[in-house]
């Protein structure tokens, strides 16, 4: 399995190359996207600054440089959606990127994903998770429409994943690992994520006071306190990278895209620590799970959690 890891700058592709990196992703909204639409309306899923490729010339360099160390570096163009006129813009960036040397676009909409394979016919192209395929007919569908690779979602059992793999042999499939997790399903929540400073709805503890509600009510508001208790930045499923290599799965996936270097780094590091693994007694199941959760100590200072757990039928 590859790994790939989110970069915004320059300066991070040696850093993650070293730490073990064999791709990499970002987002890069231009100034003429920015004057016409804002950052609100970014192209790419992330609507604050430090989540942004700096600059054109950045971009390229980043490019430049992660082919250099031999690594792909794939540009997300993955909003839930775009205006009609919006989309004359994605493609005439698209085309610039393709001339740069971006090895594949990662897409969540529709509509684009059809107007890529129109007008762009072979370039790879990715399905980010805002796509939500959850079964093996829905990475059919894409798959048929000219989609390569598939993110799979993060609600999605090892077992799930198998199955999806199985059953479309000529498509690759990302599943994530590291470090963002959420209890709603991406591909449906219509949060806006637009500063990493705030606490965003899906992470308040909520309560439903001297409020009647049924047992359904109350089941949720338990799972949602407890996740208020953790830190779902620092999700993990370091437990099931062997699983996950069995099921077939292409590359794994770091989030992090506006984050600090330092930390993309230490998590790309502990991802390769933990495929190089190779267990020497006979109970390799538990001798990786205690090798996962010594990683995650060591990397967030606490006790893994089955709330930032992304393959919980694996934790325990």
């Amino acid at each position: 399995m590859r790994i790939l890891s989110p970069v915004d700058r320059r300066a991070e592709v040696g850093e993650l190359a070293d730490a073990g990196a064999d791709e990499l992703y970002g987002g890069y909204v231009s100034g003429d996207w920015r004057r016409k639409y804002s950052l609100l309306s970014s192209v790419n899923h992330r609507y604050f600054p430090s989540a942004q490729i700096g600059g054109l010339n950045e971009l390229k360099g980043i490019v430049k440089d992660a082919h250099g160390r031999g690594l792909r570096f794939y540009i997300t163009m993955n909003a839930p959606y775009y205006t009609g006129p919006q989309y004359e813009d994605i493609l005439s960036d698209a085309a610039r990127y393709i001339d740069m040397g971006v090895d594949a676009f990662i897409v969540a909409d529709l509509g684009l994903v059809l107007r890529l394979a129109h007008i762009m016919p072979g370039f790879p192209v990715h399905l980010s998770t805002l796509g939500t395929v959850f079964n093996s007919k829905g990475a059919a569908f894409f798959s048929h429409l000219g989609v390569n690779r598939v993110v799979l979602p993060r609600e999605l059992t090892v077992r799930e994943m198998a199955g999806i793999i199985k059953a479309n042999p000529g498509t690759e499939f990302d599943a994530f690992v590291m470090i963002g997790k959420c209890p709603n399903i991406e591909g449906f929540c219509s949060f806006t994520h637009n500063s990493p400073s705030l606490i965003w709805p899906c992470e308040e503890a909520y309560t439903f006071g001297t409020v009647k509600t049924d047992g359904r009510a109350e089941e949720i508001a338990r799972a949602q306190a407890g996740w208020g208790s953790v830190n779902r930045r620092q999700a993990c499923g370091l437990c099931a990278v062997r699983a996950l290599d069995q099921a077939g799965v292409t590359a794994l996936k770091v989030v992090g895209r506006g984050g600090p270097t330092a930390v993309k780094v230490k998590v790309v590091k502990a991802v390769r620590d933990m495929l190089d693994y190779s267990p020497g007694r006979a109970e390799v199941r538990l001798e990786l799970q205690t090798k996962a959760k010594a990683v995650y100590k060591e990397l967030f200072g606490r006790e893994c959690s089955p709330y930032v757990c992304y393959f919980p039928e694996v934790w325990r």
